[in-house]
């Protein structure tokens, strides 16, 4: 592969800010750079992201030009970024989401052609949520079907992309997810992340990221919060997104009669405070990006609850952490944020005189009263090896390096 140092860089392209495509960029761009190759990241930088890459030696370059919301304005971006990716004349490209693609596909007319990876990301459920799929979904088949090669990271992935185009999700290859990089969260105490974010320092938090989440996701979730808030008062519910409509979201949670037990989190560029600020983060989205969510979770030694049938079922069953409802809909998913509490509560009820505030079990300090919710919280449930003692290490099956030498595979393929 000397070939991609004497030439040029491969280039990893984000048109559009995520937390999570940014953490698995940075994880295996790390990877990338630290085996010799050069990576140049292409994406809307934030200070933390544009700190971590440069901490691993990955060069990164804004493609950020301000303009509005219109469909005017959103093509002109695509065309600003096309300008910089010809300009750039990258040996390879990897177009991380649709608009990346099709900034890939415009600098690729009438220039040289790279090599184009795709990795379509939240395509298919946006696709399924827009009233105007006829045209969008003509686009986004014609530019996966031209990629070289798509990506996606779980099987589940692949049978949601199978649906909305047959062909597509039968070539597409698996790179899996991999673990974020760097430090967990930051330096603060779980008291002072919470109140930097709006939190209750004393309640029991369950969480759920709203950017990319499917309408009736996020409806299940509300419901869960509706199912359960009402047995158990020391709750309190956190909805977090960098895009969130606040004013809609809190419409939507006093309709089901929650408004009073929910917080609503903006982190900014703070993504992994918000999460390590929780006790508990649901994902109730069957595809991306659940798995990378849940990663993040794990990370920070965070509880998780998915549903059956999703790509966290599918990565992290058996996961000590991990409790997955039993059906769907929002009912069980309820059930399931209280066996997730159930087995958190036995694993924080001190043994004998021990001290509760002990760093071990840090980002599980809350009030006295989570201990004295009644019997019925004594002993943990077990349901599907949730809390399996030989859980699978997602330091191992996730490593970054497994998620390189995949691509470094596609991308050799494509170069010769």
């Amino acid at each position: 592969m000397s070939r991609v140092r004497e030439a040029h860089e491969i280039v990893q392209l984000i048109a559009s800010a995520s937390p999570q495509i940014e953490e698995e960029v940075a994880a295996v761009s790390s990877v990338l750079r630290s085996w010799g190759y050069d990576v140049r990241v292409m994406a809307p930088l934030t200070r933390p992201f544009a700190r971590q890459l440069k901490s691993v030696g990955v060069r990164a370059q804004d493609v950020r030009e301000p303009t509005g919301d219109s469909v005017s304005a959103r093509y002109a971006d695509v065309r600003h970024i096309a300008r910089l990716l010809r300009a750039a004349n990258p040996l390879l490209v990897h177009a991380h989401g649709l608009r990346s693609a099709a900034a890939a596909a415009v600098a690729r007319h009438g220039a040289p052609r790279p090599p184009l990876v795709v990795s379509p990301h939240a395509l298919p459920h946006l696709l399924d949520e827009d009233p105007k799929m006829g045209l969008r979904g003509q686009v986004s088949g014609w530019l996966l079907r031209r990629a070289d090669a798509v990506v996606v990271e779980t099987q589940t992935q692949r049978e949601d992309l199978g649906q909305f185009d047959e062909q597509v999700g039968e070539r597409a290859e698996m790179v899996p997810y991999s673990l974020p990089v760097g430090d967990q969260p930051d330096s603060l105490d779980l008291g002072r992340r919470r109140s930097l974010l709006g939190i209750t320092q004393g309640a029991v938090v369950i969480g759920c990221v709203v950017d990319a989440l499917e309408e009736e996701a996020l409806e299940m979730f509300l419901g869960a919060a509706a199912s359960v808030c009402m047995d158990y008062p020391s709750l309190e519910f956190a909805l977090i997104g960098r895009e969130m409509d606040i004013s809609q979201m809190q419409e939507r949670a006093h309709a089901r009669g929650v408004l009073g037990a929910t917080v609503f989190v903006d982190p900014h560029d703070r993504f992994r405070r918000a999460i390590a600020a929780l006790n508990v983060l649901v994902t109730p989205q069957r595809g991306w990006p659940s798995g990378m969510l849940a990663l993040q979770a794990l990370a920070a030694e965070v509880g998780v609850v998915a549903i059956e049938g999703g790509e966290v079922a599918e990565m992290l069953m058996g996961h000590a952490r991990v409790t997955l409802a039993s059906a769907d809909g929002a009912e069980a998913l309820g059930q399931a944020i209280i066996r997730r509490l159930r087995v958190a509560a036995q694993q924080m009820r001190p043994e004998r005189e021990q001290v509760v505030e002990t760093p071990s079990i840090a980002p599980f300090l809350v009030s006295r009263a989570f201990y004295d919710l009644g019997e019925s919280w004594a002993t943990p449930e077990r349901h599907g090896g949730a809390e399996d003692d030989t859980a699978i290490d997602p330091a191992e099956t996730f490593a970054p390096t497994k998620a390189a030498r995949a691509l470094i595979g596609i991308y050799q393929r494509l170069l010769e």
